[in-house]
This record gives structure tokens, C-alpha cells and sequence, in this order.
């Protein structure tokens, strides 16, 4: 299903503002070496819908404004890090769902957990554990619960399809 461009960018800037203001009213929870950020659980929407790779950059940039350690790692190499799993995730998903899903938050963990050793002179090893623990969980869990979310508006999304 093709949608019309109008229709295109309507889903990224929904699906960003939705990642920023889901990470900002959970806050603490989205920031820090003990995070829960709950609206990870939307990143597999990349795997069928892979528009929606830039409204990962930008939620991330914007979700990213009320961190603590808002700066160039939040703001720059967080999204950047977004663009990178968001594309290997649609990649690899497209054949293994789970496998596209658990491979961004791997790539997220690392990145996170890379960030957080340099700003608050951690061990990497120590953070990585339990960021991998918890982007996995969210991600694995969004593999089902994105599926029944593009299910439910389909039919809404059907108005909105390219005449070809």
C-alpha cells in the first residue's frame, strides 16, 4: 500500500511527537543508567512501515531535549544511533520480526550504554546489561503490539492510499 505524500508525513510527525512526548511525561524513567523508556515499544513499526524510520531521528531529538545530559550525545549521536537501528532493523525484520527488533535494541544499548560511560564516567560493562535488558524487552514486546496496531488502522489508512 502506497500512501499519498501528504498522508507520509502525517505518520512521521505523529509517530515522533508520540515517541517525544511519551519519553518526556515518563521522565525520570526516560533518562539515565536505569531507564524504562516505554515508548521503545514503537520502534518495530519500522519493519513494515519503513517511512517511519525519520520519525525515530526526530521523537529521539525531541524526547531527547528534557534529558539531563541534553548536548551533542543526546541530541546528535542518540538520533544518529536511531537512523542505524531503525535501518538495520527494517532490513533484518523484514525476514525475522523478533530478530530486526532485538537487533535495534542491541544497537540502542550499545549506544546508550557508550553515552552514559562517557558522561558519568561509568564502566561500560556495567551499564550495558541492564539497557540491553530493558530496550529488549520493549522492542520484543512491540513486535506483537505493533502488529495489532497497524491492524487496527488499516482501515483508516486505506482512505489515504495513492489511486494507481
Amino acid at each position: 500500500m502506497r500512501l499519498r505524500p501528504v498522508a507520509v508525513l502525517a505518520e512521521i510527525g505523529v509517530v515522533a511527537a508520540l515517541y517525544a512526548a511519551v519519553t518526556m511525561v515518563l521522565n525520570p524513567l526516560s533518562y539515565g543508567p536505569l531507564q524504562l523508556r516505554v515508548a521503545e515499544i514503537l520502534k518495530p513499526l519500522v519493519i513494515w512501515e519503513p517511512h517511519l524510520i525519520p520519525a525515530f531521528v526526530i521523537g529521539n531529538f525531541l524526547g531527547n531535549l528534557t534529558s539531563p545530559f541534553s548536548g551533542p550525545w543526546e541530541l546528535i549521536f542518540m538520533p544518529t544511533a536511531n537512523l542505524v537501528g531503525a535501518s538495520l532493523c527494517r532490513v533484518v525484520g523484514r525476514r525475522a520480526p523478533a530478530a530486526g527488533a532485538a537487533l535495534y535494541a542491541f544497537v540502542i544499548a550499545a549506544a546508550v550504554s557508550l553515552l552514559l560511560s562517557v558522561l558519568l564516567k561509568l564502566r561500560y560493562a556495567l551499564l550495558f546489561p541492564g539497557l540491553l535488558a530493558s530496550e529488549m524487552i520493549l522492542l520484543l514486546l512491540g513486535v506483537p503490539a505493533m502488529q495489532a496496531v497497524r491492524r487496527a488502522l488499516e482501515p483508516v489508512r486505506r482512505r489515504w492510499v495513492v489511486a494507481e
